[in-house]
């Protein structure tokens, strides 16, 4: 078996590719529910997040360019986001690598990382391809803090990175709570399952032991 065989067969079993739909449509649903109600902000990536923190970065960054590409048909403002979708997959994926997952204050410190990666993707996007103004509900302030004399990346930036904040932090906790309440059988056949199901059973032993 090659390499590249190897690499496919041990990132997308067949468990993380049954996945990626249903990642897919927990993006959309989050997605359009924030569109309908005028929120600022997404909840585009829960499923994104979700498949790379327990199948890997790869399967994370195809969920992530999958759903941007379905979004995309809807509204092309969001065909460039998909960069900014690949990465947060990426990045989801090693930071479970490094069990970052597994403790609710190691989740927040993961909120705080993916913030960062995604406000610089789509601030950068939002400011060179839109010139700052891209429709949504960010765009409003966007365009007040223009008119008070800021200069587009101040402006773009500021406003994406309380967006993505709220966004992301409200993300990884929903995908903590998600992964907790997984099955282990299911766990044990995708890539990072077993950082969960061993920490599951440390939990068990410890508890046995001081009862």
């Amino acid at each position: 078996m090659s390499t590249q065989q190897g690499f496919f067969k041990r990132d997308f079993s067949l468990i993380a590719l049954l996945l990626i739909p249903v990642a897919i449509a927990i993006n959309i649903v989050g997605f359009q529910l924030c569109q309908l109600l005028r929120l600022p902000i997404f909840l585009d990536s829960i499923g994104t997040i979700l498949v790379g923190a327990i199948a890997g970065p790869w399967v994370g960054a195809v969920t992530g360019l999958l759903t941007n590409c379905i979004n995309g048909i809807f509204n092309p403002v969001y065909f460039p986001y998909a960069l900014t979708s690949i990465m947060v997959g990426i990045v989801a994926g090693l930071l479970a690598k490094r069990g970052m997952f597994t403790k609710l204050w190691t989740v927040i410190i993961a909120g705080l990382i993916l913030t960062f990666v995604a406000t610089i993707c789509s601030g950068l996007i939002t400011a060179i391809v839109f010139g700052g103004a891209t429709g949504s509900t960010g765009s409003i302030i966007t365009a007040t803090l223009l008119a008070a004399g800021n200069n587009i990346f101040t402006s773009v930036f500021s406003v994406q990175f309380f967006q993505e904040i709220a966004d992301k932090l409200i993300s990884v906790l929903v995908v903590y709570i998600v992964i907790k309440g997984l099955p282990t059988r299911y766990l044990s056949k995708v890539k990072y399952g077993h950082l969960y199901t061993t920490r599951a059973k440390r939990s068990r032993v410890r508890e046995t032991s001081g009862s």
